[in-house]
């Protein structure tokens, strides 16, 4: 079986699929869920009635997109459910309670369909501070629940740039990028409770690009959810 038809099979057997995205500010998590949807509208926003807060004021919005407690999706593909947490960058172990306090109550939902079928946690690779120290207490602390992480490593065209060297061509600048990342990573795979797999994207169109497994980018990101 293809990896598109595995992917398939797999998403046909749930009436929602569960996302949580965690991930610090500008980390690209809406491109890359708009990717993933094939679609290029604004998210539905729904509050604790089911009401579309996208009718609201872009105040209602914006605070509404970062409650990790309120779902939303795309009208398009109304499939997947994504639920966005605010990053970690402030060093705010309140936000680390809040996310591990999610993730247990999605845990204990007695419907296949209240339940996390998958965590991605985005990071955009940086050299001066790619792991922060709350982003490594995520993964090394046990989590609730059967729900894969998947690190998503997003704009790796930028990470290119950061290391790029005018004496060496482009080939052997994203050689460079890669080995660096790879060098920059092996902490978080090295954690207690690592990620399961990692992808790296690239490009304006996100095209997907495998950093940690075998399987294709695609793939990856759902292969490990609920089997």
């Amino acid at each position: 079986m293809s990896d598109i038809a595995a992917a398939s099979k797999l998403r046909d057997k749930y009436t929602r699929f569960r996302i949580l995205v965690i991930g610090r500010a500008n980390a690209g998590k809406t491109t890359l869920l708009k990717r993933v949807c094939n679609t290029t509208e604004e998210p539905c926003i729904y509050d604790d009635q089911g009401k579309n807060l996208l009718k609201e004021t872009a105040t209602v919005i914006i605070r509404g997109i970062h409650d990790i407690n309120r779902p939303f999706s795309f009208a398009s593909n109304p499939k997947f459910i994504f639920h966005d947490s605010l990053g970690l960058e402030a060093g705010d172990e309140a936000q680390l309670k809040t996310i591990q306090e999610f993730i247990k109550k999605c845990a204990n939902a007695t419907e296949v369909d209240d339940q996390l079928h998958a965590i991605w946690f985005c990071f955009t690779p940086d050299v001066s501070r790619f792991l922060l120290n709350l982003e490594m207490d995520f993964f090394s602390q046990e989590r609730a629940g059967k729900a894969p992480v998947i690190a998503v490593f997003t704009k790796f065209d930028d990470f290119i740039n950061q290391v790029f060297d005018i004496d060496l061509d482009d080939d052997e600048n994203r050689t460079t990028a890669e080995k660096k990342l790879a060098e920059l990573q092996a902490p978080l795979f090295k954690c207690k409770f690592p990620p399961r797999a990692g992808v790296c994207l690239e490009g304006a169109t996100y095209h997907m690009n495998l950093t940690q497994v075998s399987d294709t980018p695609n793939w990856c990101l759902f292969r490990y959810a609920l089997q």
